[in-house]
C-alpha cells in the first residue's frame, strides 16, 4: 500500500485539494459506460478543478469544448477501471484509508485536523475528499493487477542492461520530460494512421515555433498525465521505452522530440530539463531490473487502458445546452 500513498500524495499536490461538495445533477447524463453513467455534474466539477489548478500555476488552457472532451474521455477510462475494481472485489478498508490520509498529512507537514480545516475553509466536503482518494487508489491497484502479469523480464535482459550501465561508467542521464500522445485504435486502418501522424506532425511544428506544450497536451493528448500538461517528471534514460531512448542520444534542454510511432499512437516529447547523475556500482542488477520493469510497465499500461476503452460499451450523450 506504500506506493499508493506516494501516488495519492502526488495526486493531491497536483490537484490542490480540489474536490467539490455540490449536489449531483442527476437529470443530466453525459455518458453511459457499461452499466454505469457519468453525470454532467461530474464533468463540471472536474472542469472547475482543472481551471482552478491551472490558475494556481499560471497554466493556459484550451477552450472549454476541447477541455470538456478530454475530461470526458478521462472520466470514461476512470469509470471502466472502477467498475473492474468492483467486479474483482477490490476494496480499500476505512482503517487503511485513514492511515493513507494521515501519511498525506504528515508529508505535507500537517495534522489530519488541519487537513479537515483546510478542506472546510475551501468548501470541500471531507467525505467526498476521502472517496476521491479511495477511487484513485483503486484505479492504481486495478492497473497494477492488470499490467504486472503481462511483464516478463528475462535474466539475459537484466545482464545485458547491467553491463550497459557499467560500461557507461555509471554516468547516467536523467531527464525531466513532458509527453503528448496522439492515440491509435487497437487495429488502425492506414487512413487512421495517416490522420494521427498528420496531427502529430502539425503539433510538432507548432511546438517548434514556440507553442505552449502544456496547453497542447491538455487539448490533444490521450496520455494519463494530459491534465498535468503532459508532465512525466524525472526519468532515467534507461527507464524509458527503447523507442524513446533511441531518439534521446543527442539532446538539449527544451528540445522537441518526435513524433515517435509506437503500438498505441504517436508520441511527442519535450526535454524540460536534464542532468547527469553518478550511480553507485552496488546492486547494479537490482537497478537494471527496476529500470526494465518500469519501462515495460509503462508500455503495457498504455496498451491495457486502450484495450479496456475499446472493449467497453460507451455511449456519449449530447446536450445542446452545455
Amino acid at each position: 500500500m506504500k506506493n499508493w500513498r506516494i501516488y495519492v500524495l502526488v495526486w493531491l499536490l497536483c490537484s490542490h485539494f480540489t474536490v467539490f461538495s455540490a449536489p449531483k445533477e442527476i437529470n443530466k447524463i453525459v455518458a453511459i459506460v457499461n452499466d454505469s453513467v457519468i453525470l454532467l455534474s461530474d464533468l463540471n466539477h472536474r472542469l472547475k478543478a482543472i481551471k482552478i489548478n491551472a490558475n494556481n500555476i499560471n497554466q493556459s488552457l484550451p477552450d472549454d469544448a476541447i477541455l470538456r472532451h478530454q475530461i470526458l474521455e478521462r472520466l470514461i477510462v476512470e469509470s471502466i477501471q472502477l467498475q473492474i475494481a468492483n467486479k474483482i472485489g477490490l476494496k480499500i478498508p476505512d482503517e487503511d484509508l485513514d492511515k493513507i490520509i494521515a501519511d498525506i498529512a504528515r508529508k505535507n507537514r500537517l495534522t489530519v485536523d488541519q487537513i479537515r480545516s483546510k478542506l472546510a475553509s475551501e468548501n470541500i466536503n471531507y467525505g467526498t475528499y476521502r472517496n476521491e482518494i479511495r477511487n484513485q487508489i483503486l484505479i492504481s491497484e486495478v492497473l497494477k493487477n492488470a499490467v504486472q502479469p503481462r511483464i516478463n523480464i528475462l535474466p539475459q535482459e537484466v545482464d545485458s542492461l547491467s553491463k550497459l550501465i557499467l560500461n557507461e561508467k555509471n554516468q547516467n542521464m536523467e531527464l525531466n520530460l513532458s509527453q503528448i500522445l496522439i492515440p491509435l485504435t487497437e487495429n488502425p486502418s492506414q487512413k487512421e494512421i495517416d490522420k494521427a501522424e498528420k496531427k502529430a506532425n502539425k503539433l510538432v511544428s507548432q511546438l517548434k515555433k514556440g507553442a505552449n506544450f502544456a496547453k497542447l497536451a491538455i487539448a490533444y493528448s490521450a496520455d494519463s498525465q494530459a491534465f498535468k500538461g503532459g508532465t512525466m517528471g524525472w526519468k532515467k534514460v534507461q527507464e524509458l521505452p527503447t523507442l524513446f531512448s533511441e531518439k534521446l542520444k543527442v539532446i538539449h534542454k527544451f528540445d522537441i522530440i518526435g513524433p515517435i510511432r509506437s503500438g498505441v499512437g504517436f508520441h511527442i516529447l519535450r526535454i524540460n530539463d536534464l542532468h547527469t547523475i553518478f550511480e553507485n556500482s552496488e546492486d547494479i542488477k537490482n537497478q537494471a531490473y527496476k529500470i526494465l520493469f518500469n519501462r515495460k510497465f509503462s508500455e503495457q499500461a498504455e496498451t491495457w487502458i486502450q484495450e479496456q476503452r475499446a472493449s467497453a460499451y460507451v455511449k456519449i450523450l449530447e446536450h445542446d445546452d452545455e
